[in-house]
């Protein structure tokens, strides 16, 4: 369960408009906001040395006075200009992970890979850079951080693949997901990693309209999966609606509707057309053939849409309780990777 944090900002006065500006790209780009303060600082020191010369210069008869400022000046340089101790390896982009800058901390990640001479740190750091690509919906960027990944370091191949999952699903690209996932199965993997790819696997087989094969990947799950078992079940003894069929029923106004379980839809296509069809005979009778073709009109577009509404909701049906067995097979299955340990590959999993 996440716990989200939240912090009261007290309100402050009205900034100059530059400044305003200045802090608003500096939040845009959180890479340069050190530096950029340290410069600020290094000019401020400066200002003030400039200052404090002008003021001592003409008390400086001495050589003993000049000694005193020269010291105090390199003192004065050394500690304003002190460079702060060196931040951890990967902390830049671990912090832009962690603020949803996705794609700032893949751009960092390369640049590590890039600076980094050992070919399994190198892979890690694509692999890293990849996921963050993901994050930030960029399935393609994605993929080739993989390529690199794995051509850099082989032993990435199972963590790589899990990932590979994830992008093509996130692509649409489900039969391409499916053979990801059955790769990393055929290695035994371990008991996490094992339980990750079999549920995915089978909400994948499920997206497919292959209910048989998810139903078979939880047959013997060493884990508590009974209530993925009955959704599959329940999913195979229920039976889809007939777009053809709903389109049929739809020449009865709302009957289409009703077929698919859409009641409330029916109803209102029923009064609807209902109301037309009245007007039509009104205005007929009456013969105000004017008001009565401006009414047919109308109801010609109510009544064809009574007809196609009996075939998308037959879809909507079939789409939704397709859903609802893929999200208590899915179970809300998730990894992420352990971003304190990169460039070393280490996932955690929650279920």
């Amino acid at each position: 369960m996440n716990v989200s944090s939240f912090r009261v900002k007290e309100m402050a006065a009205p900034k100059p408009h530059g400044l305003a500006a200045r802090e608003r790209k500096e939040r845009r780009n959180p890479a340069n906001t050190a530096i950029l303060r340290s410069m600020r600082s290094f000019a401020a020191i400066l200002r003030r040395l400039r200052f404090s010369i002008r003021i001592l210069r003409p008390r400086l008869s001495s050589s003993s006075h000049r000694w005193a400022l020269r010291t105090g000046i390199a003192l004065v340089l050394c500690t304003g200009t002190a460079a702060e101790p060196p931040a951890p390896e990967g902390g830049l982009a671990r912090s832009l992970a962690e603020e949803a800058h996705y794609e700032e901390a893949a751009l960092e990640y390369r640049r590590l890979a890039l600076a980094e001479p050992d070919p399994a740190r190198r892979g890690g750091y694509y692999w890293a850079a990849a996921y963050a690509y993901l994050r930030a919906q960029d399935p393609e960027r994605a993929q080739a951080m993989l390529d690199r990944a794995e051509d850099d370091a082989p032993e990435l191949a199972t963590p790589a693949m899990l990932l590979r999952a994830e992008t093509t699903q996130a692509a649409g690209q489900q039969e391409e997901s499916a053979f990801y996932l059955e790769s990393v199965l055929a290695g035994s993997p371990d008991g996490q990693t094992q339980r990750y790819v079999r549920q995915l696997l089978a909400a994948t087989h499920l997206r497919l309209h292959e209910p048989v094969k998810a139903r078979a990947l939880l047959a013997n799950a060493d884990w508590d999966a009974d209530s993925a078992r009955a959704a599959i079940d329940a999913y195979q003894r229920g039976r889809d609606k007939k777009p053809r069929l709903g389109a049929l029923l739809g020449a009865v106004p709302g009957l289409g509707y009703v077929y698919a379980g859409e009641y409330a839809n029916g109803l209102r296509s029923l009064i609807l057309n209902g109301l037309f069809i009245y007007g039509m005979a009104n205005t007929a009778n009456k013969e105000q053939w004017g008001a009565f073709s401006v009414i047919t009109f109308f109801e010609f577009t109510w009544y064809t849409g009574s007809i196609y509404g009996g075939i998308d909701a037959s879809h909507r049906y079939n789409r939704e309780r397709r859903q609802r067995c893929i999200k208590a097979v899915h179970a809300g299955a998730a990894f992420e990777p352990d971003l304190e340990a990169v460039p070393a590959v280490v996932l955690r999993f929650s279920f």
